[in-house]
């Protein structure tokens, strides 16, 4: 078993995965409730008091506007000095001083020539965020093991998919930007965000709200396959997977199929993973983050 906990300024999500023998996954249990303070806010207490997770394991997601992810060439340093290594590197690629970021790598899958040199996925935090998510966490479970980022725990979900055995976008929509990865076989390839100019309507609670730009998303979309295909030598990509689930309206996912000719598939989760009788998947993104982060295997670490 396996809990995974996301926050956002106005609300804070729980879902805990539990894996039968055979590994796979069952929810258990999800539930989102407000919170202004994020993982300092006294609801997760409240959340993590309603269910007992006893000593399953637990992952945190990292807030997206407090870390960068990049591509970097892998420093010829020995694998214990890799990560003092990539934060050189990573001063020429982000936009905030790194003198208190920590700094994670995890390699980037082999492009199609080999003998290419290797690249990694290096993340690098705002200040010491972890720190600060680690010590709010451990006054609530001493269990807290892994601080995960939104694309791994999208790729988490893409495992959920029959079609991530031959490869698979998705895009996670949120108010302000777009979260989009390619994953193919459990390996994320290519991971990027698109910012919005203005907030999106996702719920359709403001009546002037502005809605997604499926031109723009389509294009966005044909770039990164058209990189995924071409550096890495991978099979077409041709299904799409959009979450929240609720973010798209059947017009919308017309047009983005018409403009992309990719099939284009709104996430339900209950298709796709085991529910427990008592357990119920709220709306929205946080928790689709959520379960994403209490996806995550031993195998799949990276």
């Amino acid at each position: 078993m396996r809990a995974g906990i996301a926050a956002s300024s106005e609300q804070v999500a729980l879902a805990v995965v539990h894996r039968s023998a055979d590994g796979k996954p069952h929810l258990v249990h999800c539930a989102v409730a407000p919170a202004a303070m994020g993982y300092a806010d006294g609801a997760l207490r409240t959340l993590l008091r309603d269910f007992e997770l006893g000593t399953a394991p637990v992952s945190a997601v990292i807030g997206a506007n407090d870390y960068q992810l990049a591509q970097i060439p892998a420093p010829d340093v020995p694998e214990g000095e890799m990560r003092d290594a990539a934060r050189w590197r990573m001063r020429e690629v982000i936009d905030f001083a790194l003198d208190d970021s920590t700094i994670d790598v995890f390699d980037v899958p082999e492009r199609r020539d080999r003998a290419a040199r290797r690249n990694l996925f290096a993340v690098a935090t705002r200040g010491d965020v972890p720190r600060f998510i680690a010590s709010s966490l451990h006054r609530l479970t001493r269990h807290l093991d892994v601080i995960d980022i939104p694309e791994l725990c999208q790729r988490n979900l893409c495992t959920l998919m029959p079609q991530d055995a031959k490869g698979l976008a998705c895009v996670m929509l949120r108010e302000d930007h777009a979260q989009l990865v390619l994953v193919r076989q459990g390996r994320l390839f290519v991971a990027r965000r698109f910012d919005f100019d203005t907030g999106l309507d996702l719920d359709g609670s403001r009546p002037d709200g502005r809605h997604l730009d499926a031109g723009a998303l389509a294009l966005e979309l044909q770039r990164s396959i058209d990189y995924y295909e071409t550096h890495f030598d991978q099979p077409a990509i041709t299904d799409l997977l959009v979450a929240p689930a609720s973010s798209l309206s059947p017009a919308l996912t017309a047009e983005i199929s018409s403009l992309t000719g990719l099939r284009v598939h709104p996430l339900v989760l209950q298709e796709h993973l085991d529910v427990s009788g008592q357990a119920q998947i709220p709306d929205g993104w946080l928790p689709t983050l959520a379960i994403g982060a209490a996806l995550r295997t031993a195998e799949a670490a990276a």
